[in-house]
């Protein structure tokens, strides 16, 4: 087979996954939640717009409505 006989005729991308964990400066976190709350706004579309996970986003806004500030 052209296709080396096992089936496969394309190619396969590798993407290396980053290490560690980004830090966002308390502010930042703040201002992104503070977005987050406003009336109509998505917590998925909000992240989206941040490069942020929507789970991430969702301990933030409850870290923020226990009085805790945002790790």
């Amino acid at each position: 087979m052209a296709d080396g006989g096992d089936g496969f005729d394309g190619c396969i991308e590798v993407v290396q996954r980053t290490r560690g964990y980004r830090r966002w400066p308390d502010d930042v976190k703040a201002r992104i939640v503070a977005e987050s709350f406003q009336p109509g706004a998505r917590v998925a579309d909000v992240a989206c717009r941040h490069d942020l996970a929507a789970h991430q986003l969702s301990d933030w806004r409850r870290q923020a409505r226990e009085g805790r500030p945002a790790r």
